[in-house]
């Protein structure tokens, strides 16, 4: 009895998924002190979708948390755009983690935006009237972004995290525009080159690791707000500190590991940076300290197609109860009859 229960559960979640009908939630009790919290929330462009009833003191949302409550297929929201902020009573911060997002449309009023590790290709943030976009923080890594070239309108924004997507290139032209950009995070794409003479002064920390990147030239590059500098796991054999140190004058950690310095160069550098106070990892690490790196990065890729598996698994559970159930149920009724 127990195992139909469970089943009808999950057929009755299921079922609701593919329907019309509009799903009405409320924050999880105890989360709007944070942000209001939704598990399960359904929302395909053109559908009827899930509404939100919050406190209108609320201001920041949260769907698809946490991971461990969502009951529903992954692909429950299929795009964050103007209707969906809208329907969310236009938060200034949101939070879609994990899901299968494929297409971000920038609301105007945005401020604060995580949407890492989801599937999403596009975003958008067409030119606007005299009022710039007022998003400032903006998380997208661990997606399948090809290009920024839509990023240029998000003149505001200080934090931009982009690890972990598809990126061959990067923009330049866009990089002039943030010019208010403080922390810049590119790891894990594939890059070969990354336009440092168009990065913004504001920059203070900028992270390049596991790209495809070699020595890069530094003329005409100024990073004088430059703090932390990553190109950790590349192909920077030959990095030239001593001109680095000249065009970021602030700089305080600098990370190479990875990057197969020969010996002698590599003591050369940490004695360089030392003398300058610059901070520096280790130049040769250990092959098992990378090996643990990469598999982390593979665990991140993989952990979306590991939930699709326990769902389908919990539900053909589901499906062969039901169906034990119902057997068992006319079997009954024949034997009663005779």
């Amino acid at each position: 009895m127990k195992c139909f229960l469970v089943a009808a559960q999950l057929l009755a979640i299921v079922a609701g998924n593919f329907t019309n009908q509009p799903w009405e939630h409320k924050c999880d009790p105890g989360s709007e002190i944070y942000a209001c919290t939704v598990a399960n929330f359904l929302y395909r462009p053109g559908r009827i979708h899930s509404t939100l009833q919050m406190p209108v003191t609320v201001r920041k949302v949260r769907l698809a948390h946490p991971p461990s409550k969502v009951l529903l297929e992954r692909n429950t929201i299929l795009a964050y755009d103007a209707v969906l902020h809208t329907s969310l009573h236009r938060p200034k911060a949101v939070q879609i983690r994990f899901t299968t997002l494929e297409y971000v449309e920038i609301s105007v009023d945005l401020e604060y935006a995580d949407f890492h590790g989801n599937s999403i290709k596009a975003l958008a943030a067409p030119e606007v009237g005299e009022v710039p976009y007022a998003l400032r923080y903006l998380d997208v890594s661990g997606n399948k972004l090809e290009t920024i070239a839509n990023f240029s309108t998000l003149v505001r924004l200080e934090t931009l995290l982009l690890t972990n997507n598809y990126l061959a290139t990067v923009d330049g032209s866009v990089l002039r525009r943030l010019t208010q950009l403080s922390g810049l995070h590119v790891g894990s794409n594939m890059l070969e080159q990354f336009p440092l003479a168009d990065l913004p002064g504001t920059l203070e920390w900028l992270v390049l690791r596991m790209n495809l990147l070699t020595p890069m030239n530094l003329t005409g590059v100024q990073l004088p707000a430059l703090q932390v500098l990553s190109l950790a796991h590349n192909y920077y054999d030959e990095p030239d500190v001593e001109d680095l140190l000249v065009v970021a004058p602030k700089l305080k950690v600098l990370l190479l590991a990875g990057n197969d310095i020969a010996k002698e160069l590599a003591l050369k550098i940490a004695d360089t940076l030392r003398h300058a106070g610059v901070a520096v990892d280790k130049l040769t690490p250990s092959e098992d300290a990378y090996e643990e790196e990469m598999q982390d990065h593979y665990r991140s890729s993989q952990m979306h197609e590991v939930r699709e598996h326990i769902f389908a698994t919990l539900l053909a559970i589901g499906n062969g109860c039901v169906m034990v159930w119902g057997g068992f149920r006319v079997y009954r009724a024949r034997y009663s009859q005779q």
